[in-house]
């Protein structure tokens, strides 16, 4: 028994150093179900969060276009048109994933954060810099942290995580989950145990695995 047991462990080893090393290899792509064992598993951080702590919007490449202006421009499904001063954008046309509504001007549709400013704190981000907080607020290096999305169905999100909140269009869960794994990899947040089953509980009732080509959660580890 001892022997089989020598011969067992160093292939269990090798798969779990194998599989940790993969969580952190930028542009591997992971099943979802996997990807959660990437997450560290912790209570959340009670208390302190204030909104200000995340500076938004800024304009990191000084280009005249703030955070939630590059968001609009990129997203939108057609070329925006900005008001008179250039920098604000006026109308374009967005389709919102959380809920299937496609809006045209800009005043309708709010930028989410797909892991809440809130939810981050909670879950690592009140022990960052002031720096690092204003990073993860105007994140524009992957295409899964910030979503043009209908206004008051941001509202309704508020902070919540997918224990309390998952898009009202039930087709649209599969993305939205793969994508708040694939942030909270990112940034190295951390999972409450309910919001890890309830995860796994969307997906699985999403029956996301069945889809002809299942979303995946990107490893793209922040800067």
């Amino acid at each position: 028994m001892l022997l089989c047991a020598s011969l067992v462990a160093p292939a269990s080893a090798s798969a779990a150093t194998s599989a940790a090393k993969a969580c952190k290899t930028n542009n591997i792509r992971l099943g979802l179900l996997t990807a959660l064992d990437c997450l560290a598993i912790a209570a959340e951080h009670v208390g302190g969060y204030q909104r200000s702590y995340f500076k938004l919007w800024i304009d990191a490449n000084h280009n005249g276009k703030n955070t939630r202006a590059e968001v609009l421009i990129t997203e939108s499904l057609v070329p925006v048109r900005f008001t008179s001063t250039g920098r604000t954008v006026s109308t374009g046309k967005w389709l919102s994933l959380y809920d299937g509504v496609t809006w045209t001007r800009a005043s309708d549709v709010d930028i989410d954060h797909v892991v809440a400013l809130g939810e981050a704190w909670r879950a690592g981000a009140w022990r960052w810099t002031a720096a690092r907080r204003e990073a993860y607020a105007n994140d524009l290096g992957v295409p899964w942290t910030l979503r043009a999305v209908t206004d008051n169905v941001n509202q309704a999100k508020s902070d919540d995580d997918p224990a309390n909140w998952l898009p009202p269009l039930r087709s649209a869960n599969c993305i939205y989950l793969t994508e708040w794994v694939a942030v909270k990899i990112r940034w190295k947040l951390s999972v409450d145990s309910e919001e890890r089953q309830a995860i796994r509980a969307g997906w699985i009732d999403a029956r996301c695995s069945t889809l002809k080509v299942p979303p995946v959660v990107t490893i793209k580890i922040a800067p």
